[in-house]
């Protein structure tokens, strides 16, 4: 996720409406996640869902 991001939000509500456990990392303030969503998983925007190591979705409905 990144601080402030709308989608991000959207994202973390849908998650918590499903019930779905997650961790969170914050790419605005850890740049050892930003490195890790840029090179490991090839994301250029947020939120960036992972489960297992699988990229799930990046941005939110294409956005973010």
């Amino acid at each position: 996720i990144k601080e402030g991001c709308p989608y991000c939000a959207k994202k973390i509500a849908e998650l918590d409406s499903k019930g779905i456990s997650y961790h969170l990392y914050d790419v605005s303030s850890d740049s050892e996640a930003l490195a890790e969503a840029r090179e490991k998983y090839k994301a250029d925007r947020v939120p960036v869902v992972v489960e297992n190591g699988t990229v799930r979705e990046i941005g939110y409905d294409g956005a973010g």
